[in-house]
């Protein structure tokens, strides 16, 4: 391709950038955040700005409450400019009753409507022989029926490092609260992402140094993806803010392409 013609087309891809990318009272929000949970979340909170430079985060979060009581917190604190809803809860749940948390996290949507959420998988008791085997399935129904939620997999970390948590195999320990809180910031940042570049499918989540649990690994990559182009526009935006000529932009453009 001749160079003229090459450059011709980043300049093209550049304007293209900059006019999806300009800020807009769009669906997506302002890009903050709300996160409202238990006794877990008031452990992993602390841990959370370190891994989102930047994200604008609110946290309200009540230790022993289940998840109707999480869907108050919720409305206390929901503000329609938010962008991306963390609904931690479940863990207080009795797992004989699932359709509880199916009805909140439904309370949820409803309220919310086009704004992504991050709803992690529950580790909790084991109360009279069952699980939270239908509590776990209910978030998997969950993200599958709203696009681009994200499912930070803490059911499956605890499995794989029962190291990381308390004596009472409930609670994690320093380091399970921050390995927990990269879990969340993950799912957070697959949100933005899918905001700027909407994804086919929602996501489950691993983690750093964690062996794959179902269906992590085959969805990782697709999140990845969509996190570096939000990445790429992020960086956009600051040069248009920055109020760069575009001769200048494409000059730097010229000396790549």
């Amino acid at each position: 391709m001749p160079r003229a013609r090459k450059l011709a087309t980043v300049a093209g891809a550049l304007l293209t950038a900059l006019t999806l990318a300009a800020p807009s009272a769009s669906a997506s929000g302002n890009g903050s955040v709300l996160v409202v949970g238990d006794s877990l979340q008031i452990l992993t909170s602390p841990y959370l700005e370190r891994y989102l430079p930047g994200v604008p985060v609110t946290v309200n979060a009540e230790g022993g409450y289940n998840s109707y009581q999480i869907l108050g917190l919720f409305k206390e604190s929901y503000d329609p400019s938010q962008s991306v809803i963390v609904f931690d809860a479940g863990t207080n749940d009795n797992p004989a009753y699932p359709e509880i948390l199916a009805e909140n996290l439904a309370a949820v949507a409803a309220t919310v409507g086009d704004r992504c959420m991050v709803v992690p998988t529950v580790h909790g008791f084991t109360v009279d022989g069952v699980d939270n085997t239908g509590k776990n399935r209910v978030v998997e129904a969950f993200a599958a029926s709203r696009p681009g939620t994200q499912v930070p997999d803490w059911a499956g970390a605890v499995a794989t490092h029962p190291e990381l948590m308390q004596a009472d195999n409930l609670h994690p320990i320093s380091e399970g609260a921050d390995l927990r809180a990269q879990l969340i910031a993950r799912g957070i940042q697959g949100c933005l992402a899918f905001n700027s570049t909407p994804a086919p499918e929602p996501t489950l989540e691993s983690g750093p140094d964690l062996a794959p649990v179902t269906r992590i690994a085959r969805r990782q990559a697709s999140v990845t993806e969509a996190i570096g182009t939000a990445l790429a526009r992020n960086l956009i935006v600051q040069m248009a803010q920055r109020q760069l000529p575009l001769a200048a932009v494409l000059t730097m453009v010229s000396f790549y392409a």
